[in-house]
């Protein structure tokens, strides 16, 4: 028998109620229906790396009800809005079973066409042109479009707010590559996306990691966390001060290094930046003195965001060609995290359905050179030991490829 699920694109980071809350949502309105997360893996679109690596957030998720978590490769983690959204919808596309799309929102639209309508609008070619001219008047990425939006007579709400700009960005991917898959927004509960306090019953993610930060206890985070992913994230007894703290003079150190025998054009050659953030970064290296995060402040402004700068540093630390981060790939693989039994379901129907190979258990990094999956699946690589030695595992290498997906058994 054929199968058909619902498809989300997430980053766990870590599971929350909110993820909790959506979930049974879905399955309200649509019936028990199999549901698949696309999910980023160790470093997230904000340019962060994870609290968790991608193994211990996709098992969270299963333990709340998800069937299959497959990873969002790295290579549009560290891209925008844009590329993140279609990487993930494209995967998803690809595994021939997905045929709904489910996203958080603030803003539900003067309409029920209003996404559909602002996001055709935006891939206009003369739409693109009265961005440019905006952005030329002075105006920020955001307010630009904010400001094109509204003088087309088009639903501006969806360029404020980070889940909205992400809905849109699902809307667009959708329809530019043709997919029939049809695009549900479910309202977003409680604290904001970039929220740092906690508070209950719906904590973000921002605030719970904050919270991991500065070392609130595990009964303090509990009212906002299901009891797997509060299990889950203690379950090595981390200390997370010391880990954040660590991760923080770390990536100092990688990226004094590397500033100090590069300059702006190696930057603008190494990286998918403008060439005046290029500049800008380099200029202030002397800032990396006062901490990574300091130095990344100091360069973000209103048309390079936070984000931005956080994923210019990485890509840099990661050693590719301008090449290589513009010339946007389709997605080569649908990489397996976790699964419970009815996504083995899942994984059997896609041994039919799939447009692209299925990894389950990758096996030896040589098996992949001579494969158009390899260099997609050599970056998710590079990242994967970035985050161990980020996290304190120096000398811990290959363990994207050593690692196998996390069964989690039903009761």
């Amino acid at each position: 028998m054929s199968l058909h699920a619902i498809g989300i694109t997430a980053e766990y980071n870590p599971f929350h109620n909110g993820h909790r809350w959506q979930l049974q949502t879905l399955r309200e309105k649509s019936g028990n229906v199999p549901v698949i997360a696309c999910m980023s893996g160790w470093v997230v679109q904000r340019g962060e790396m994870a609290a968790a690596d991608p193994w211990i957030r996709a098992s969270m998720a299963v333990h709340a009800g998800v069937d299959l978590v497959i990873l969002l490769p790295a290579w549009y983690t560290l891209r925008s809005a844009d590329y993140f959204a279609a990487g993930a919808v494209k995967t998803l596309a690809a595994t021939g079973i997905v045929d709904t799309l489910v996203c958080g929102a603030e803003h539900s639209g003067t309409t029920s066409s209003s996404l559909s309508s602002t996001a055709s609008w935006s891939l206009l070619t003369e739409t693109e042109q009265q961005i440019k001219t905006l952005l030329q008047q002075g105006l920020s990425y955001g307010a630009a479009w904010e400001t094109a939006a509204s003088q087309s007579q088009k639903d501006a709400g969806w360029f404020k707010g980070a889940n909205n700009l992400l809905a849109l960005a699902y809307q667009k991917a959708l329809l530019h590559n043709h997919l029939a898959i049809e695009l549900i927004t479910l309202p977003r509960q409680g604290s904001g996306y970039n929220d740092t306090e906690l508070r209950p019953p719906y904590a973000s993610a921002s605030a719970i990691r904050t919270a991991l930060r500065n070392g609130v206890s595990a009964a303090e985070l509990a009212p906002f966390l299901p009891d797997t992913s509060l299990a889950l994230l203690q379950c090595r007894e981390i200390n997370y001060p010391a880990r954040f703290a660590r991760q923080e003079d770390i990536l100092s150190q990688l990226l004094s290094d590397r500033l100090a025998r590069q300059d702006g054009n190696y930057l603008y050659e190494h990286s998918s930046a403008s060439q005046d953030l290029c500049c800008r970064f380099y200029n202030a290296r002397q800032r990396l003195q006062r901490g990574f995060t300091a130095f990344c402040q100091t360069v973000a402004n209103k048309r390079d965001p936070l984000p931005s700068v956080r994923r210019l540093a990485l890509q840099l630390l990661l050693q590719r060609s301008r090449a290589f981060w513009t010339i946007t790939p389709d997605p080569a693989y649908i990489r397996v995290l976790a699964f419970n039994e009815r996504g083995r379901g899942l994984l059997k129907q896609m041994k039919k359905t799939a447009s692209l190979p299925v990894i389950i258990k990758p096996g030896r990094e040589e098996q992949y050179k001579d494969t158009s999956l390899y260099p997609l699946l050599q970056l998710d690589s590079a990242v994967a030991d970035l985050f161990q030695l980020l996290i304190g595992n120096t000398g811990t290498y290959g363990s994207c490829f050593t690692t196998s997906p996390v069964y989690v058994k039903q009761t």
